[in-house]
């Protein structure tokens, strides 16, 4: 198993509040997170986010399993597992406030790789994954600084 860690920062006015509630709104995810757009969510009925909330994005031909393994008023953190090719990880986030009413997020994932899948990802595929986590912060960003969704 080869491990990667990918990590990327911005910085939002928006409360903590509202970037969590963006983020626990895993119904809402393809209308603002790059590259979820054809992707469908499938949540657990009955159930609201929290500590061991499971869910499932799927895709055409690639699903992947997650579980919230962190849920604290300034953290997040999500588990995943990809079916193809076959790799897990997590997603992190958390918030740190810097003062005028201004936060950090910090994001960090950390890739979990077969050898096989490692040694096909190159530093080209590997500056995609950082592009990616940048994306998703600046559209994370824009989501939560704009007026809510009703």
């Amino acid at each position: 198993m080869v491990s990667y860690e990918i990590s990327a920062t911005a910085i939002t006015t928006a409360a903590p509040e509202r970037v969590f509630a963006v983020l626990d709104d895993f119904s809402h995810w393809p209308a603002w997170m790059p590259s979820l757009q054809n992707v469908r969510v499938e949540l657990p009925k009955g159930q609201r986010p929290g500590l061991g909330y499971r869910f499932r994005l799927r895709g055409i031909l690639v699903y992947g399993d997650l579980e919230v393994t962190d849920y604290t008023t300034l953290t997040r953190s999500t588990a995943f597992r990809i079916s193809f090719p076959p790799f897990s990880g997590v997603n992190r986030c958390r918030l740190v406030a810097i003062g005028d009413g201004r936060h950090r997020i910090e994001r960090v994932d950390t890739l979990d790789l077969p050898a096989f899948v490692a040694g096909l990802i190159g530093p080209p595929q590997r500056k995609r994954f950082e592009r990616l986590a940048s994306e998703f912060l600046h559209a994370l960003k824009r989501e939560v600084e704009g007026p809510p969704r009703v």
